[in-house]
């Protein structure tokens, strides 16, 4: 863990520590208080101390969780405050009010789950702090999603992979090659220290932390290998991270304006696609969803599954010739 961590954490966890140890009727009284006034600021700390002190990570939960969280609250307190929610007694419907706002918005299924998790985390909190027993979200659901999985984030082909390294700088390269060969999600790289690269042994890899912080081997191509050998020997003051770029948001707009210059399809695919590019490459090669459950990480085969259509996506379609 990196000081930079260590100091996030244990920030993270002073700051939810100030409302855990409060004696119970003062904990109620702040957060009765934060919702009757809708104190957007009173209720993330909220939150954000029921996360840490309740939550499953702890003061492990990441940075990313709680901005995603963050954004949902104050996204539900956006629509609470004009449509007259009360946080303390909501109505029957206003949880299934919501889902449907949230629906009629345009987001894909998959973000209305995030957000309304984030609202049930509020709520959640509300309850810890026994300033409510409202639990409106309880049965909430989301509207199917009509749309394919393997119709999302579409993987890159192997041509435009090959665009996109020929215009783009080393960090580019970087960027590319560990999405696209290795596999590693938008965290994972932001994340990656150079203290975790290794590529003086016979078979070059690097550690990254993934979901539930978990530390794994990730094997590098050989053009993997030389694109970070390249540009850790030419920014030695970038330590202790690998890339230069901090934000998910950085890293979406380095890769989207490489797709820009390169003429190559970026909406659909966004920097997320470059993983489905290397699961898709490996089922392609192997034939083995084993594999690709391997390379990519996942825990269990079914979230492999995708990139078989995915690949026969790519096939010619058998009666092209009839």
């Amino acid at each position: 863990m990196t000081l930079a961590l260590m100091a996030h954490n244990l920030d993270l966890q002073a700051r939810a520590d100030r409302l855990a140890r409060l004696e119970p009727d003062a904990l109620r009284r702040e957060a009765v208080e934060a919702a009757r006034d809708l104190n957007r600021d009173a209720l993330w700390a909220l939150v954000e101390a029921f996360l840490v002190t309740r939550g499953g990570r702890g003061a492990r939960v990441s940075k990313h969780t709680l901005e995603s969280y963050q954004i949902g609250v104050q996204t539900f307190l956006d629509w609470a405050q004009p449509n007259s929610v009360s946080l303390l007694r909501p109505r029957a419907n206003d949880g299934f009010r919501y889902a449907r706002f949230l629906e009629a918005q345009g987001l894909s299924p998959s973000s209305v789950r995030v957000r309304l998790a984030a609202a049930r985390s509020l709520f959640s909190a509300l309850r810890w702090a026994e300033a409510t027993q409202a639990a409106p979200f309880t049965d909430v659901k989301t509207a199917a999603d009509p749309v394919p999985r393997w119709e999302k984030r579409k993987p890159y082909a192997d041509e435009d992979v090959a665009a996109l390294l020929a215009i783009g700088g080393m960090q580019d390269a970087v960027i590319i090659l560990l999405g696209a060969h290795c596999g590693l999600r938008n965290s994972e790289m932001l994340t990656l220290l150079r203290k975790d690269v290794h590529l003086d042994v016979r078979e070059p890899y690097i550690t990254v932390t993934g979901k539930r912080s978990k530390r794994q081997d990730v094997a590098l191509s050989r053009s993997a290998a030389a694109a970070l050998r390249t540009w850790l020997a030419a920014t030695p003051g970038v330590a202790p991270y690998v890339l230069s770029i901090r934000t998910r948001q950085g890293l979406e707009k380095a890769v989207k304006r490489l797709c820009r210059e390169a003429n190559v399809q970026y909406e659909g695919r966004e920097v997320h696609g470059l993983r489905h590019s290397a699961g898709t490459k490996v089922f392609t090669v192997t034939q083995d969803l084993l594999a690709v459950r391997d390379t990519l990480r996942h825990r269990d085969v079914t979230s492999s599954e995708i990139y078989v259509n995915y690949a026969r996506a790519g096939k010619k379609k058998v009666n092209a010739d009839w």
